[in-house]
């Protein structure tokens, strides 16, 4: 990517405007692996993920120019990624398995003992589990928060909410996630 071509400057996408293929390379590189983790936390499925992935991307392409600019591209690319992902879940075809293939968080400590490394595993799948089985409102918001670092006002400009709903739907989650997790708190 070139020096003064951020994944959300103003050049980059003019660059993407004007069909350039390195453009969308760089685009692609720059945000793949956050369009498919948020993906991928949202489903629990990496094949799922994957095709949602690719799909965001194909959208992005198609309708770049048609892009007005009035939020940043990221949040535009998080937008895209939380729909499809909210209307798979949706989609009465979908076979509702929760089990991810990677980890929510790395708690592993090369130094740890066989109990602490039991320990960290049995709180990393209750924690998996947890996040799965809230409300796919409440899931999103603590994936675009909590895992992917996004603000409020940004969360609310992906979902299309007011930045009070987000804060209570990521209030109500944490509080469902405690309940969940009382057992590992101290």
């Amino acid at each position: 990517m070139r020096e003064d071509d951020t994944p959300d400057s103003p050049l980059l996408l003019a660059r993407l405007r004007a069909g350039e293929a390195l453009a969308f390379e760089e685009l692609v590189r720059a945000y793949q692996h956050r369009v498919f983790g948020v993906a991928l936390r949202m489903l629990g499925n990496g094949a799922e993920a994957e095709e949602v992935a690719q799909e965001v991307f194909l959208r992005i392409h198609r309708a770049i120019a048609g892009f007005r600019g009035d939020a940043k591209l990221s949040t535009w690319l998080y937008r895209i990624t939380s729909r499809l992902c909210l209307n798979r879940l949706a989609s009465g075809e979908r076979r509702m398995t929760r089990r991810g293939e990677e980890t929510l968080m790395r708690l592993a400590n090369g130094h740890a003992d066989a109990a602490t490394r039991l320990e960290q595993g049995e709180l990393e799948a209750a924690l998996h589990r947890a996040i799965a089985e809230l409300p796919d409102e409440r899931r999103i918001v603590v994936v675009l928060r909590d895992l992917e670092g996004l603000s409020y006002e940004e969360i609310a400009l992906v979902l299309e909410l007011e930045p009070g709903t987000v804060r209570s739907r990521l209030h109500r989650a944490r509080m469902d996630l405690k309940d969940k997790l009382e057992r590992f708190l101290p």
